[in-house]
């Protein structure tokens, strides 16, 4: 009788429990299958903090979608949602550990006046293509040089690099000797970088690469993109630092 009991009050609390649902479409527009493995994951997540990472809310995962659009609900604790705060879905599709196509604009949801249907347009991944420039958001940029002097690797570090989370808004990287972090803006080729934070280790070689990293980021007003190679210049259009693509298999 008390198992019973039990079981009932289990019950009414799970009915009780406020649910909400994102219904969507995702759609690409290149004229290709996906293979049979192919994984489709939509993400609800709050995008309010523009110091902190995007706090995820509920997901959407989809073995072999087949073709687009694909279609996708995400659910979620209606409870959890703030109206004084703002929401986006953001999605990819992958293969393994391979990005094939990814989002790279917010789609906004439940607040501001938002709805809580979506229609995304996913873009192909710079992991999967090497031909014409690479995307500027999205891609991992390792630091090749600072001005005209080339950034030799240091053992037993990271390698200087940055990737602009183009669902976001945030940069994150390392400087070699610690991760970075911060916000960024982008208007065409016009880049700009908000402060910057940075773990507080210290270490006994590489300092000056990251600190010419992040003076440079600080400067920095404009973006290049020519082929593999991204440069950022200053407000006089000199250029301050040089990366260079890399396509994480």
């Amino acid at each position: 009788m008390r198992f019973t009991a039990l079981l009932f009050l289990v019950a009414a609390c799970a009915t009780q429990a406020p649910g909400g649902k994102i219904t969507g479409t995702a759609i690409y527009r290149e004229r290709m299958a996906l293979p049979p493995n192919a994984v489709f994951e939509a993400t609800l997540e709050d995008v309010s903090k523009a110091d902190a990472k995007a706090e995820v809310l509920g997901i959407a995962r989809i073995e072999n979608p087949g073709n687009t659009p694909i279609a996708f609900e995400i659910p979620y604790d209606a409870s959890r949602i703030d109206p004084r705060h703002r929401y986006s879905v953001r999605a990819r599709i992958v293969v393994g550990d391979r990005l094939l196509f990814i989002t790279d604009r917010h789609y906004p949801v439940l607040t501001a006046g938002h709805g809580s249907s979506v229609a995304l347009e996913l873009r192909r991944a710079s992991g999967s293509i090497h031909a014409g420039d690479a995307p500027l958001e999205n891609t991992y940029w390792k630091l090749i040089s600072l001005g005209d002097t080339a950034v030799q690797p240091v053992p037993n570090q990271r390698e200087a690099h940055f990737v602009l989370h183009a669902a976001d808004r945030r940069v994150a990287g390392s400087g070699g000797c610690n991760g970075i972090g911060g916000s960024y803006r982008l208007d065409g080729d016009n880049l700009s970088f908000g402060q910057m934070i940075r773990t507080m280790m210290a270490c006994a070689t590489g300092m000056d690469t990251e600190n010419g990293l992040l003076a440079a980021l600080g400067k920095a007003r404009r973006a290049r993109v020519r082929g593999q190679q991204l440069e950022l210049l200053d407000a006089e259009a000199r250029p301050l630092a040089r990366f260079e693509a890399v396509y994480l298999r």
